[in-house]
């Protein structure tokens, strides 16, 4: 498998403005409205799935469609994770997670596309009641990632829902 350039782009700048490339604005996004939007987003990405090339990369500078929907369906555990340590830690610091080496050890396009849509189906649904149980007084609980950036339980969701709003936007530009 031929290896893809790192993003090194720091997306936390989601939450301080849109999205330059998709045009995204989170910022005023709750945890209800990602509730109530996952289910029709994971769909579009599962949809995905069903082209002939999904499992190709087409462009050595990008992911395969496939890739970037088990990209997703891998980073909502993360989010999961995090979400639970701020939850229960005073502003825990998140371990690290390397997407781009999560893709290349998980090598995502020798998986079944059965196997793509199962994970991907069961992390939203864990996600979304991950999501459910978080009470309003808790939105305001930080925790931070390695490199010092700092997370609300609501930014992190919003950063979440940006990753996969902007995978969709990235699979329906390929």
């Amino acid at each position: 498998m031929s290896q893809i350039v790192p993003d090194t782009k720091d997306w936390t700048v989601v939450l301080r403005e849109p999205c330059t490339q998709c045009g995204q604005d989170v910022r005023a996004t709750t945890l209800e409205d990602v509730i109530e939007h996952l289910p029709q987003a994971v769909d579009r990405l599962l949809g995905v799935l069903e082209r002939p090339a999904a499992a190709e990369r087409t462009d050595p500078a990008r992911w395969s469609d496939q890739e970037y929907v088990m990209h997703v369906a891998q980073m909502l555990p993360v989010m999961i994770e995090r979400l639970s340590m701020m939850r229960t830690m005073d502003a825990p610091t998140f371990p690290d997670w390397d997407q781009d080496r999560a893709a290349q050890d998980g090598d995502y396009n020798a998986l079944g596309r059965d196997a793509v849509r199962e994970e991907l189906q069961a992390a939203s649904e864990r996600y979304r009641a991950a999501l459910t149980q978080v009470p309003e007084a808790d939105l305001t609980r930080r925790g931070l990632r390695s490199n010092g950036a700092a997370f609300t339980i609501l930014s992190l969701t919003q950063y979440a829902w940006h990753d996969v709003l902007h995978h969709l936007w990235d699979v329906q530009a390929a």
